[in-house]
């Protein structure tokens, strides 16, 4: 397994991948196993803006590594730090003004950010504009106790995009621009590279497997929408929404559970994306045909807007209210 990655090796090292003789070949893999210092810990973390400018931070998503393994995960919303710009990233990233306006600012969620990093090093897929946004957030608020400088780029070690390295380790991406996704890619990146496995594999019975494809399965009622006068609360985005579930949610396993709830507050639930939808409620692993059709109708002009668990978690916590 290690000598298929070699020839890269020599390369990059030597200038060439040319075949050396056997005993050099051996002397130069065993310096390399030695000398290379691997990270076992570490926090990955990505962001996404609002608008071009570095302090409109509105979205951070944070994966912590310990021994190799991901162990925590981090995600929130942002209230940006306002600006004079026209124009904002919605199409890219789906996270408009409004979603964030009853947000926490950056300086609310530093204290969780500078406890959840601690010493550990920080990792970004592209340090130019992470840690760039970090910087440039913790001045404006007049902020410390993040050690920015100690940072490690996965860019620069590979020289690949995000989603070009993801193919290239087979890693799963989720959805591309969603902070927390994106943060966890990175730190799968950096564990390929260094030669840790990373598998995304099902890992149980064929009974196990049989219930996870059932708990993704809806009762016929749950698709039929409520009259008005049954929802309770019509102050929601669900409410005459026509609401696509795609991915698992941690909070939520079963998908009908999570429709019947939604349903309850007049949304509209469909099996497909299709030119009607006005809402996606995007899990983690959400199908890649889904994502493909939503970047496309978006493409079209259609506005769909895409709800993440963390706020979902909020939505539904206030409908129950």
């Amino acid at each position: 397994m290690f000598f298929n990655i070699f020839p890269t090796f020599l390369e990059k090292n030597f200038g060439h991948s040319k075949t050396l003789p056997l005993h050099s070949l051996y002397l130069c893999t065993l310096n390399y196993m030695v000398s290379m210092d691997k990270v076992l810990n570490f926090v990955a973390i990505d962001f996404e803006t609002m608008t071009a400018e570095r302090t409109s931070a509105c979205a951070v998503g944070m994966a912590k590594v310990v021994n190799h393994d991901i162990q925590q995960k981090f995600y929130s919303l942002i209230n940006p730090i306002p600006d004079n710009r026209e124009h904002n990233n919605s199409n890219i990233h789906g996270i408009t003004p409004e979603m964030v306006a009853l947000s926490p600012t950056f300086a609310q969620i530093f204290p969780i950010m500078a406890q959840f990093i601690g010493n550990f090093p920080i990792v970004c897929h592209n340090r130019g504009a992470d840690i760039n946004i970090l910087q440039r957030c913790m001045q404006y608020y007049g902020l410390q106790g993040i050690n920015t400088e100690n940072n490690i780029c996965t860019y620069e070690l590979t020289k690949m995009s995000l989603e070009d390295c993801c193919r290239y380790y087979h890693i799963n991406m989720g959805c591309h621009h969603d902070a927390l996704d994106d943060a966890i890619a990175c730190a799968e990146v950096l564990l390929a590279y260094q030669g840790d496995v990373m598998a995304d594999t099902f890992h149980g019975s064929i009974d196990k497997a049989i219930q996870q494809f059932a708990y993704k399965k809806y009762e016929h009622d749950t698709l039929v929408p409520l009259e008005d006068e049954k929802v309770s609360n019509q102050d929601t985005p669900f409410f005459h929404a026509s609401v696509v579930i795609t991915g698992t949610f941690r909070a939520y396993p079963n998908r009908n559970e999570l429709g019947k709830q939604l349903q309850a507050l007049g949304a509209n639930i469909n099996t497909a994306i299709t030119r009607k939808t006005t809402v996606v409620v995007m899990g983690n692993e959400a199908g890649p045909a889904k994502i493909k059709k939503i970047e496309e109708l978006r493409a079209k002009g259609h506005e769909i807007r895409l709800i993440y668990e963390e706020e979902l978690k909020q939505i539904l916590h206030y409908g129950e209210d």
